[in-house]
Parts: structure tokens; sequence; C-alpha cells
């Protein structure tokens, strides 16, 4: 896969409390890891909005 190269202004303070809660020591590889499970919480919200019912028109009306 190729790489694309960014630029980004990011909060200091909030990069290094990313680092240490994803356990990872570099900015790229801070970045990567935090793409990577938004895009699997996205992947797993779906399924669960998908098959529970949960979202739909009139989820929570009584029957």
């Amino acid at each position: 896969m190729a790489l694309v190269q960014v630029s980004a202004r990011l909060n200091p303070s909030q990069l290094k409390r990313a680092k240490k809660a994803l356990g990872t020591k570099t900015t790229s590889e801070t970045l990567q890891k935090a793409l990577d499970l938004v895009t699997e919480k996205a992947a797993h919200d779906w399924v669960i909005q998908r098959y529970s019912g949960v979202g739909k028109p009139d989820a929570f009306k009584h029957a």
C-alpha cells in the first residue's frame, strides 16, 4: 500500500496523550493506529446498527 505524506497541526499535549494511550512512539505510528481504530469502530457500529434495529424509525416504540 502506498502511503501519502500529509502536513498537519496537532496539539502537542494531545499527541503525547494519544501516543501513551496507543503505545506508539512516532507521530506517524500514532496517526495510523488512530485511523485504524476509527475505521474499525465505524465498521463495528454499522454492524450493530444494521442488525440491532437501533437507529431505525420506531425502534423504541412500544408494541
